[in-house]
């Protein structure tokens, strides 16, 4: 099991996202808020549901026009790829 944090606007936008998608949904659902981790959701998650989620935020990518946005879509990505390797 990994950790992966978000804050409150990019855990809003991936529980929008998976609307139609209730398994990944319950992943996203899990996060608690953390004070240790300066007030960010985490989430505790294996490998693979953080892989679903990272395909996800790739998907999202593609119809996303917002500079804004696709810059923090990247930020999760990369935050995503530093859970998965453990680093």
């Amino acid at each position: 099991m990994r950790l992966w944090g978000f804050d409150d606007a990019e855990r809003e936008f991936l529980v929008a996202a998976t609307v139609e998608l209730p398994e990944l949904r319950a992943v996203l659902t899990r996060a608690e808020r953390r004070a240790d981790f300066r007030g960010r959701w985490v989430l505790q998650a294996s490998v693979r549901e953080l892989d679903e989620i990272y395909s996800l935020v790739e998907a999202l990518m593609d119809g996303i026009r917002s500079r804004r946005w696709l810059d923090q879509l990247e930020g999760m990505l990369a935050t995503l790829c530093t859970s998965m390797d453990g680093f």
